[in-house]
């Protein structure tokens, strides 16, 4: 009779117990999470990975697989462990919402919320952080090198620019005469055109001196091809990139670069620079 009684029981408080349980929507999958990206560090005493949202923040997870050593980073991503396992290099997104407000609003790509990037010391808690970073890469075989590209530097608002008014009394100068300014501008262009002859043929004996040191079996970067751009093409401003020794802290940085690469053991940075754009 007991059995009977505990089973009549059991059925009648199953589906209530069921019935209460939160129905699947969209607002239940937003909040699943999964492992994203993950790393082993070289000598095996230290994980890495992300713990992503289907939408929103995520967060970057480093844990001692000795110790009870555990860190968590909010919006960490992109992480590397160096080669001396000494340290993780990650970049910080911006607050999703922010992000997502910006696309809504229909901002331009320079009005965007920027990555910062960041590292840290495997088994301790304090945190570098360099904003407004738009990339970064290490050497793969070398663990003390770091290279980063900085965003282009925000204009100034445009309502901090003041305009002069002419003081009480003072003639407005006349305008410049018209002929006299275009032989102005021919010659700045005539010397800009020369610059630019010169800087070429330097180019071409360049690479005439590294196919000939090539073909005599030393081993040597390759150049980038020269290139033919229509005229009037217009191209990218390159930005400052930082050269960083994480042991000692010197640093040594590069204008208007373009793209970057370290050789697989860090004793060579090959940097790509354009002209500065008027």
């Amino acid at each position: 009779m007991k059995i009977v009684c505990c089973f009549l029981a059991f059925l009648f408080a199953f589906p209530a117990a069921f019935s209460q349980k939160r129905p699947l929507d969209h607002s239940v999958y937003d909040g699943w999470e999964s492992i994203g990206e993950r790393s082993l560090s070289p000598n095996g005493k230290y994980l890495v990975y992300t713990i992503t949202p289907q939408e929103g923040d995520g967060r970057l997870v480093i844990r001692s697989t000795e110790t009870g050593y555990a860190k968590e980073i909010p919006r960490g991503a992109n992480a590397v462990i160096t080669e001396d396992s000494r340290r993780v290099i990650f970049q910080i997104h911006p607050f999703f919402k922010d992000t997502r407000d910006a696309r809504i609003k229909k901002k331009t790509p320079d009005q965007f919320p920027r990555d910062t990037l960041a590292w840290i010391e495997l088994g301790k808690d304090s945190v570098v952080k360099i904003p407004r970073v738009k990339s970064y890469k290490v050497p793969e075989k070398e663990g003390s090198w770091l290279a980063y590209l900085l965003e282009k530097a925000e204009a100034p608002r445009s309502d901090s620019v003041k305009t002069a008014s002419p003081k009480s009394g003072s003639s407005t100068p006349s305008p410049a005469d018209p002929a006299s300014a275009a032989a102005d501008s021919l010659t700045r262009i005539h010397k800009l055109l020369a610059r630019a002859d010169s800087l070429s043929r330097a180019a071409d004996s360049l690479r005439s001196k590294v196919a000939e040191i090539g073909a005599k079996g030393f081993p040597v970067a390759s150049l980038p091809k020269k290139e033919t751009r229509p005229s009037g093409e217009t191209i990218e401003e390159g930005t400052e990139l930082v050269l960083l020794n994480l042991n000692t802290g010197q640093e040594k940085k590069f204008p208007l670069v373009s793209e970057y690469y370290f050789s697989k053991y860090g004793q060579v940075l090959v940097v790509e620079s354009t002209r500065k754009n008027a």
